[in-house]
């Protein structure tokens, strides 16, 4: 007897498909917003957006399908007991089409996810500049306070050099 009895069942291969499909979801997207939690637009996405996962998972992912699919075809195949070949070619077919689909999918998404990730980088540059321009603001603050905290000090013995002076010749004039 064969171990592939389930793939000669509709509900096996409808089971199969469906385990394969929940299984992809593993590709999700990125949430669209940047470090300080604003949002980042589809214009700045589509900006930095290229297809390259795309074309490489769907060729990797349609001859690792076909590769696949082929085996468990061959297996079904061997088991059957029609000297046609129409369920290999029809497991092949349906299992490369399928695979490929998903594989492309994670390609896109994987492009996609790269593009938030360019973006939010971009937006960090940004950030980084803010916090560098605030530094050098308060550098500037504090060097002013010391300055004016000097010239103050400077005032204060002046004054009370002046009050010395003022007292000295008070103190000759009395008689």
């Amino acid at each position: 007897m064969s171990n592939w009895k389930f793939a000669r069942r509709p509900w096996g291969v409808a089971a199969l498909c469906a385990l394969t499909l929940s299984y992809s979801a593993c590709a999700s997207r990125l949430a669209m917003v940047d470090d300080r939690g604003q949002a980042i637009s589809k214009s700045e996405v589509a900006a930095k957006k290229s297809n390259k996962n795309f074309w490489l998972y769907t060729v990797g992912g349609g001859a690792l399908s076909f590769g696949a699919s082929f085996f468990v075809g061959s297996m079904v195949e061997r088991n059957a007991e029609s000297d046609s070949r129409t369920a290999l070619w029809a497991i092949t077919g349906v299992g490369t089409v399928v695979g490929t689909i998903l594989f492309a999918n994670t390609g896109r998404v994987h492009d996609f996810n790269q593009a938030v990730e360019a973006v939010k980088d971009d937006h960090q540059g940004v950030i980084s500049k803010d916090i560098e321009t605030e530094k050098q603001k308060q550098d500037r603050i504090a060097d002013e306070r010391r300055k004016l905290d000097n010239e103050r000090k400077k005032q204060e013995a002046e004054r009370e050099e002046l009050l010395r002076k003022i007292r000295a010749k008070q103190t000759k004039e009395k008689p």
